[in-house]
């Protein structure tokens, strides 16, 4: 038995010995396999440009004539119908951005002439050689483009250059071999040379020239990538190429004295608009008033005065039925668990029903807040009673009091003039990116447009909507959020890259703006009916306002008594003088050395001239946050440089021409 089991054991050794050895050689073949895949694999040919050279011939008008000769090898995968090259239709030359045009000659494949296609997008022209139907069999073309380029000699001082990308920084495939030769005009002597290589921006020099006599020359540059170009630069006397001639003074300054033009014709228009529209009549002379004006409510006084509404509006309302005994308030303070004083709350109590004769906003109020119990705890959380009675009394002011306020404002009269400026703004900057030839300008110019449309729309209706929000807190909105964008945006446009036109184009739109906000404030006419009432307001406001000085005592003002600074006290609030009004009462009580109770206020131990303010700030804030619900959580082309390349300061992209292709 131990024989046997001695023998089994042998036995499943030499088997699992047997099995690892068998393992050990099929890894061995499949490696063998796929290392002979791999050599094959990489012996194999792919698609790839096998040389590219350019022929340029320099013609003294400054165009020039460019064949291109392109050897590829096809596979049939991105090389399925022919070749596809792009020429950037905009270069930086001679100082300023420009159009170029490529017109096209001819197109072979292997010396026959050859059917192609052309496209316009962006800024870049595509032809697309080969026909849509006719697929190419896997082996060696060579394509043969020819075509003419006006404007792309640079003009310096002490000669003239030609600075050109030979094949461009957008080809989809490396090239093995590139060269290029350059006729210059007959009597032209080639003064210097340079040559660069590589991705846009490089100042490698792997390349070489030659010059074959005194007017030609030849480039040769080693393999280059995908996305790699080769630029040369040759420099030559001036006076062999004629430049362009000079703009005239119209085409320099024409667009720049029609915004001239029509913005002194808004200025005009401004201001016979404003004389027959926006004068404003004579506001009456403005005398200490010793009586509510006109028997106003707190909330009527405050809207007229401010011409708009706020939210002490519904204190002051609240403190004036305290004061008139419609109600009772009752203020306490909240205690945290280690009894530190966390807040105040207000109890608000009714006491009787509100009478015919109290302001319709005093009414609503009273009638939302009270409709279902007579009294309504203020503690700073949300109350949908609270919320319903402070939408209804905003409303309700707005309803009777901003038609008013509004009479006069004539913000129609800003239409015609708005409408003129950027109709004008968008005909003259669409025309001078054509004359430009900037594309790209064109579609920045349209978003920078868009945003100050946004910009100028945003502001002219927070400063017409004022209800419920404070004015200073919507000019610091727009200072902090928009008004760094608007900056940047004016130093974008006039310290940038562009054209005189265009600039013109924006420092109108500019100005333009600038009118429209002065034209805006200026047209307003007031209602002289409303400037009655103001003038009343500001006599009432001088009263409570002003210390006992000579002026007031002059019109014998009314001795100060509780029941007038009760009376006056929410009038106070709304016109942001509570401060000073119970530092007068205050100053009354020492002095006369007399005690004073009321019964429509009770609370916490503060001197009367810091009442109304107290009111005023924390009553308004419990209102305020009793009435919001609280939130719910919820789970490539040529450079735009201009500059010297043939003098050694250039690099690879930096000339005209260029562009780049593919296979398609």
């Amino acid at each position: 038995m131990k024989r046997l089991f001695i023998f089994v054991l042998f036995s499943f050794f030499l088997l699992f010995k047997a099995q690892e050895q068998a393992t050990a050689a099929a890894a061995a073949a499949i490696a063998d396999a796929v290392g002979d895949s791999i050599t094959t694999e990489s012996t194999e040919p792919t698609e790839r440009i096998l040389s590219f050279h350019s022929d340029i011939t320099v013609h003294k008008n400054s165009s020039l004539t460019v064949t291109e000769t392109i050897v590829i090898n096809s596979l049939g995968y991105n090389f399925k119908r022919g070749i596809f090259r792009t020429f950037p239709s905009v270069r930086n030359l001679n100082g300023k951005t420009k159009k170029v045009k490529f017109k096209i000659l001819s197109v072979k494949k292997d010396g026959v002439t050859e059917h192609y296609s052309t496209t316009y997008e962006s800024s870049q022209k595509t032809i697309y050689v080969g026909n849509e139907d006719t697929y190419l069999d896997p082996g060696k073309y060579t394509y043969q483009i020819t075509y003419e380029t006006p404007d792309q000699i640079g003009f310096f001082p002490k000669y003239d250059e030609l600075y050109w990308n030979v094949n461009g920084m957008a080809w989809d495939f490396p090239i093995d071999k590139i060269s290029a030769t350059v006729h210059l005009p007959h009597g032209a002597k080639i003064l210097q040379n340079a040559c660069y290589s590589g991705v846009e921006g490089s100042t490698m020099q792997n390349c070489s020239s030659k010059i074959i006599s005194d007017n030609e020359i030849e480039w040769q540059g080693g393999g280059l990538l995908s996305r790699e170009n080769l630029t040369i630069a040759v420099g030559f006397p001036k006076g062999i190429v004629m430049p362009p001639p000079p703009p005239s003074f119209l085409e320099k300054n024409g667009i720049s004295m029609f915004l001239l033009l029509v913005f002194g014709g808004l200025l005009l228009y401004g201001y016979n608009s404003w004389k027959k529209y926006g004068v404003d009549p004579e506001k009456p002379v403005v005398y200490p008033q010793f009586n509510v004006p006109e028997d106003m409510s707190p909330a009527e006084l405050g809207y007229i005065h401010h011409e708009g509404y706020n939210a002490n509006y519904l204190t002051a309302s609240l403190v004036n039925l305290a004061v008139k005994k419609f109600v009772v308030i009752k203020e306490t303070t909240q205690k945290s668990l280690l009894g530190i004083s966390s807040g105040k709350k207000y109890e608000i109590t009714k006491l009787k029903e509100p009478s015919p004769k109290l302001a319709k906003e005093e009414i609503g109020l009273m009638n939302d807040l009270f409709s279902k119990s007579s009294t309504i705890m203020l503690d700073g959380s949300y109350n949908s009673k609270i919320e319903r009675a402070v939408g209804n009394f905003t409303h309700n002011m707005t309803f009777q009091y901003k038609a008013f306020i509004k009479e006069g404002n004539n913000s129609n009269k800003v239409v015609r003039p708005a409408i003129v400026v950027f109709a004008i703004f968008i005909l003259t900057f669409i025309v001078s990116s054509i004359i430009g030839g900037s594309t790209e300008q064109l579609v920045i110019g349209v978003f920078g447009l868009i945003f100050v449309i946004i910009f100028f729309a945003i502001t002219m209706v927070l400063i017409s909507k004022m209800e419920g929000l404070n004015k200073g807190c919507i000019i610091a909105f727009i200072a902090i959020f928009f008004l760094p964008f608007f900056i940047g945006f004016i130093i974008f446009f006039i310290a940038g890259n562009f054209d005189q036109n265009t600039r013109s184009s924006f420092l109108f739109l500019i100005a333009g703006i600038g009118f429209l906000f002065a034209y805006r404030y200026l047209i307003k006419r007031p209602s002289e009916e409303k400037l009655r009432k103001q003038s009343l307001i500001d006599g009432f406001k001088m009263y409570m306002g002003a210390a006992e000085n000579e002026v007031i005592k002059f019109h014998n003002p009314p001795q100060m008594t509780p029941a007038i600074f009760e009376t006056y006290l929410p009038y106070a609030m709304v016109l942001g003088v509570d401060k000073i009004w119970g530092k007068k009462f205050q100053d009354m009580l020492e002095q006369m050395s007399v005690d004073y109770t009321n019964d429509w206020y009770t609370g916490s131990p503060i001197g009367f001239a810091g009442l109304g303010n107290t009111l005023n700030s924390s009553l308004t804030n419990s209102i305020s946050s009793g009435s919001t619900p609280p939130s719910s959580s919820s789970s490539s082309g040529s450079s735009s440089s201009f500059s010297s390349g043939s003098s050694g300061g250039g690099f690879s992209g930096g000339g005209g021409g260029g562009g780049g292709g593919g296979g398609w």
